[in-house]
């Protein structure tokens, strides 16, 4: 195994130029500490450019802390490396060989690491925008290089892949606009006063607090089913998390107004023919 040989023939440390004393030990102290502060200068002036540009986002000051963090913590390794006396090129060489060795079998971990700078410099997905993966929606609480930290609606916390936030059918309902439209499908017996339908219908959704006023919300006559006539109430959210009960308060108010108003609901109706022989 070529790979294995060029391991081999490396000499990893140079035991007469690694120095391990008292002094190296107070560099290295020294170098973290310094490390810690920049970032946390870095994290202060960050949030005081986007306040001066009047861009109140967290999920942004976040990503963009995360990338310099990074950054700085790679720098203090090598600078740390260096401070023991251990060639930096020689370590470059280890991991190369080992690459050609293990690349296959940590493709998927690579493909992470890349996926989760991606999601770091291009700003599409930041902490605290609502996803929707695969049906799943959740709150991103925390973008790592590797993996995404997401809190769903039932307070469950999922770790997922970044690969899977970069490759596949994703729904940032963040940014989409401030404003999303959503909708709630009824139907009502045949023979039933349509226009009154559609008043009611108005009527539930303007008389929720969390639907908004701007766009109206909107009657749809869907179709003319096997039982009944389909409508879909349209309506507009500011708060998308809320969707869900929203949904539900509106279905609550739908059937008390039918219900007082003599609109029914119909359940599915089949005819069934008996043939006697």
């Amino acid at each position: 195994m070529e790979w294995l040989d060029n391991i081999l023939d490396f000499k990893l440390i140079d035991l007469k130029a690694f120095k391990l004393t008292v002094t190296n030990l107070l560099i290295l102290l020294v170098v973290f500490v310094l490390a810690k502060l920049l970032i946390r200068s870095i994290e202060l002036l960050i949030k005081k450019r986007l306040a001066k540009k009047k861009v109140i986002d967290e999920g942004r000051s976040t990503s963009i802390t995360q990338i310099f963090k990074y950054i700085i913590y790679l720098l203090t390794v090598f600078i740390a490396i260096e401070s023991l006396g251990i060639d930096i090129s020689i370590i470059f060489g280890v991991f190369a060989a080992l690459g050609l060795g293990i690349g296959f079998a940590l493709q998927d971990v690579f493909k992470d690491l890349i996926s989760g700078i991606i999601i770091l410099f291009e700003g599409n997905v930041s902490p605290g925008d609502i996803l929707e993966v695969e049906g799943l929606i959740g709150v991103v609480k925390k973008i790592n290089l590797r993996t995404s930290l997401i809190r769903t609606r039932d307070g469950v916390y999922i770790v997922i892949p970044n690969s899977k936030v970069v490759n596949e059918k994703v729904i940032n309902w963040s940014t989409n606009t401030k404003i999303t439209r959503f909708h709630v499908a009824v139907g009502v017996a045949y023979g039933s006063d349509i226009e009154k339908v559609r008043t009611l219908l108005v009527s539930a959704a303007q008389s929720n607090e969390m639907v908004a006023n701007r766009p109206t919300p909107m009657v749809f006559f869907k179709d003319f089913g096997d039982s009944s006539l389909n409508f879909e109430l349209h309506f507009w959210l500011m708060d998308t998390w809320q969707t869900e009960l929203v949904k539900s308060d509106l279905r609550f108010e739908i059937d008390k107004l039918f219900r007082e108003n003599n609109i029914s609901i119909p359940f599915p109706q089949r005819d069934v023919h008996l043939i006697q022989k």
